[in-house]
């Protein structure tokens, strides 16, 4: 069990870093630095749920930590604004008390956000100049504008008076990119000719080899995939992927089709990319209405719904259960994303269902409708080659994907390098690089706008009842004790072929162990309770093989 409370003296002299989510894991990144007993958080980001959270469609990650380190915490520095980086910021807004930084187009994505959530006035949020060196009490941060799929990505250099870590964030090296300038390879190795203490990296596409492809390449393929075709053409992808969807738009003007847009989250941050100037044809979008009414060769359409999200729009569509968008046989569904690890048998899924309406299905392997916006194995290596740390520190993945951006490094002759968990404190310096503390660290669930500890009763009841179904029996009891024939039992979750014959042999065992009771404990409800609670599971056995939850409701006359 990990640390509730932690001895804060630890921290007053040294440099310490700390994930609360993001390693061993695709999302909720979210990386606190201490220097001197002084504390910065660099990214606050959500996460996919996978079917261990049933109904659950986001997780945050706990930073209960934080509220130990309050009067110290200086400040939340956002390095964009993809959700997994900084999506929590409105779900925890009442939790930070410290100024928040981010570029202008993540602040615009975030301050929507907490519009929504009624809480623009609950944090105090900066725009970020990034050609400025910002100053954090004992940090002092550098900005390098990178590569990557959404606008103003940066790593961050933190200056401390123990040397210079690199936090790279998200990255690619892309020297044709949609958005921003092309990689920044000099401010790099100038870094490194610096010197530089500590890498933390991203580790997300660390077992691809070779190199990633450019944004443009997508840009030219996606031109010539929209000629192909006279059908409806519908496009799924991130929606904060702004440079793919700008490469959409093109693709669509080249090809004369107006654009629909689908989807809450997508409509959103097309609204900021339009108002950041980032996308200038806002007249070839229409509304959902209009695309019910136009000819389906001059048509295209935009949605969530990537990686198989049931309330999603393409899910919605696939099943033809959406108001004003129907697909028909020969339309084409361009899968623009990768398949984020856990996601895979939802993402079939909706696959399959779109083919069996004879839908055509277009993904990366077929034609490159998608490239990654993180680096490969090639280009994290060209990352060592110049920057030369001390100390690897990979994060921003699953444990295959740590290992193998361990075994870059140590091919990189870097002297240490550190595959942490989330929680685990590792000091960096000085003397010896090793982890000195665990701390609390975890997810909470997002029900709506409200936030639920992952471990909390009605998540594991969810479990239960999706595996093993649910049974509801009430009871009547007379005022003699006896028992009412007409006792009532449903099934939910259950095969109820045998529903009558279950009933039958419960009340057979039930009543041969009630009569054994005295009038004393047939008057305890708990001790009717579990009598019935220890019947009925033996006949389940019996009948299913099954341990549903049961739920006993009595009744006394």
């Amino acid at each position: 069990m990990l640390k509730n409370n932690t001895n804060l003296k630890l921290y007053e002299k040294g440099l310490y870093f700390l994930s609360l989510g993001g390693i061993g894991e695709i999302g909720a990144n979210c990386y606190l630095y201490c220097c001197d007993g002084k504390w910065i958080m660099i990214d606050l980001g959500l996460s996919f749920a996978d079917e261990q959270y049933p109904g659950v469609d986001l997780l945050v990650p706990k930073i209960k930590f934080i509220e130990e380190i309050k009067d110290n915490l200086v400040a939340v520095v956002i390095s964009h604004g993809h959700e997994d980086h900084a999506g929590a910021v409105a779900y925890l807004a009442d939790n930070i008390n410290c100024p928040v930084y981010a570029s202008s187009f993540a602040k615009l994505l975030i301050e929507n956000r907490l519009k929504e959530f009624g809480k623009l006035d609950s944090i105090n949020l900066n725009e970020l100049d990034s050609s400025k060196n910002l100053i954090l009490d004992n940090f002092n941060l550098r900005f390098i504008e990178t590569t990557h799929s959404i606008p103003q990505p940066q790593a961050i250099v933190i200056k401390t008076s123990y040397g210079n870590l690199l936090h790279t964030a998200d990255w690619k090296i892309d020297n044709k990119p949609t958005l921003g300038n092309s990689f920044d390879t000099n401010s790099f190795i100038e870094l490194g000719n610096e010197g530089v203490l500590a890498l933390i990296g991203d580790s997300t596409n660390a077992d691809v080899p070779g190199f990633s492809s450019s944004e443009d390449d997508v840009r030219k393929e996606l031109k010539q995939v929209f000629s192909r075709y006279i059908n409806r053409i519908v496009v799924t992808c991130f929606s904060s992927n702004i440079a793919r969807i700008i490469n959409i738009v093109e693709a669509a003007k080249k090809n004369n089709r107006k654009i629909a847009l689908i989807g809450r989250s997508m409509k959103k941050n097309i609204e900021a990319a339009v108002k950041s100037k980032l996308i200038k044809d806002s007249d070839i979008f229409i509304s959902e209405e209009e695309a019910a009414l136009i000819p389906s060769e001059n048509l295209v359409i935009i949605c969530t719904g990537s990686q198989g999200e049931k309330r999603s729009a393409l899910y919605r569509i696939a099943y033809n259960s959406h108001r004003n968008i129907h697909l028909e046989k020969d339309d084409v569904v361009i899968f623009s994303s990768r398949d984020i690890p856990g996601n895979e048998k939802s993402i079939n899924a909706l696959k399959n269902l779109l083919i069996r309406q004879r839908i055509e299905i277009i993904t990366a392997d077929d034609d490159l409708v998608h490239v990654s916006g993180h680096g490969h194995a090639e280009e994290i290596k060209q990352m060592y080659n110049w920057t030369k740390p001390y100390i690897s520190i990979p994060v921003h993945g699953e444990a295959m994907h740590l290992a193998s951006h361990k075994n870059i490094s140590e091919s990189s002759q870097v002297p240490i390098t550190k595959i942490l968990q989330n929680g685990k404190c590792l000091k960096i310096a000085p003397g010896d690089c090793s982890v000195i503390d665990n701390i609390d660290t975890g997810k909470l669930i997002v029900e709506g706008k409200h936030l639920y500890d992952s471990d909390s009763n009605f998540i594991k009841d969810r479990r239960k009842y999706s595996y093993e179904g649910l049974a509801l029996i009430s009871v009547l009891i007379n005022s003699d004790y006896s028992i009412d024939k007409n006792i009532h039992l449903s099934l939910i979750g259950l095969p109820d072929e045998d529903l009558t014959n279950i009933r039958e042999e419960f009340k057979t065992e039930f009543m041969n162990n009630y009569i054994k009771l005295n009038n004393d404990q047939k008057s305890s409800d708990q001790n009717v309770r579990d009598l019935i609670i220890k019947n009925l599971k033996y006949v389940f056995k019996n009948f299913l093989r099954k341990k549903p939850e049961i739920q006993v409701h009595l009744i006394r006359k």
